[in-house]
Order: C-alpha cells, then sequence, then structure tokens
C-alpha cells in the first residue's frame, strides 16, 4: 500500500511540475520571432512551417488560427506609443498608415484572446473598406468606451486589451524587413475615470 501510495505522489508531482515548466517556458518565450514596430509586435514565422515550436505551441494554447505565411500578417500592441499599457476604459487614437494590403482589420481583444464585445448592434473590429479617410489615405480610428465621430472602435469594461491589426493579402508577410514598414500610431486621449 506504501508503494502504491508512493506511486501516485510521484505521478502527481511530475505532472504537476510537468504543467508548470510548460508554461513557464511559454510565458518566457512569448517574445521569440517577434519584430517591433513602435507599439506593434508581430511574428512573420507564426504562420509557416519554419515556425519554432515555442510559437506554435502558444498559438495552440491560445486557440489562434493563424494566417499561413504569404495570405497575411497579425501585429499585435499592447501598449501606447508612450510605453503604457492599453486599457479598455480609456480612448486612443489610432492613426496613420498601414502597409499595403489588400484589406486590412483593427480589433480589440483581451489578453487571452477573447474579443471584446462592444454591445448590441456595434462590430467588434473596423474593416479598411469601410472607413472615412483623408484626401492622403491616411485614416484615424478612435478606440474607447465612449463614442466618436468619425471611425470609431468600441470597447466596453475595464482592463488592460490588445489591438489586433490584421493585414490580408499583403506583401509584408513575405518580408523579411517586417521592422521597416510604416504602422499607425497610437495615441491616448484621456480615460473614462480620470
Amino acid at each position: 500500500m506504501r508503494s502504491l501510495i508512493l506511486l501516485f505522489l510521484a505521478l502527481a508531482l511530475a505532472l504537476g511540475l510537468g504543467g508548470w515548466s510548460a508554461q513557464w517556458a511559454l510565458d518566457k518565450t512569448s517574445e521569440l520571432g517577434t519584430e517591433a514596430v513602435g507599439p506593434w509586435l508581430a511574428d512573420p514565422q507564426a504562420g509557416s512551417p519554419d515556425a519554432d515550436p515555442y510559437t506554435r505551441a502558444q498559438l495552440a494554447h491560445l486557440g489562434n488560427l493563424t494566417l499561413g505565411s504569404g495570405e497575411g500578417i497579425v501585429f499585435r500592441a499592447v501598449t501606447d506609443q508612450a510605453g503604457a499599457p492599453l486599457r479598455r476604459e480609456c480612448s486612443y487614437a489610432v492613426a496613420g498608415q498601414t502597409p499595403p494590403a489588400r484589406v486590412w482589420t483593427l480589433a480589440a481583444f483581451t489578453l487571452d484572446g477573447r474579443l471584446i464585445q462592444p454591445g448590441e448592434g456595434r462590430p467588434g473590429w473596423a474593416v479598411s473598406g469601410d472607413l472615412l479617410r483623408h484626401d492622403d489615405n491616411s485614416f484615424n480610428v478612435v478606440t474607447g468606451p465612449l463614442a466618436a465621430a468619425g471611425n470609431w472602435l468600441a470597447t466596453t469594461g475595464s482592463g488592460p486589451f490588445v489591438l489586433a491589426l490584421t493585414l490580408y493579402d499583403t506583401p509584408a508577410s513575405s518580408s523579411s524587413g517586417v521592422a521597416d514598414l510604416t504602422m499607425p500610431t497610437i495615441v491616448r486621449n484621456g480615460c473614462a475615470n480620470g
């Protein structure tokens, strides 16, 4: 009986430490392979067969269906231009140009990858073809809890969030110079709680 208890104890310890070490490795390697363009981070190899095992494990853990190489690329931002974390109760101006793409979307997600639902009748994303633009083809999207004139991406709740800019059918997904791309800026306008 004693050996059976020791066996179960050893199995529980091995599974617990194994699970903890796997999660620790995923957390510590989350930036592996990513390239930064201002506050935007992208992993150009994420959807390719050349993706490293840690990237594949992170995508599987999140349940993320990543675009294949040549289909597109996802840029994520968790901070604004000043380096402050993005907060759902704050308003931000996402403005400028994107790299050439047939279509792109901008959406707000929770840190664990769930789309932030802005409420009934409002989509949780902005699509490039539906945006008002300036004469030079640049754009300005306000994201935040308070309605804004022009292009508005609503967020609800409080706490940190991730902005995801997904470029579809773009040469940027296969280029090795992701860090040299021109990306929109993210500037905080203010927060609902002061």
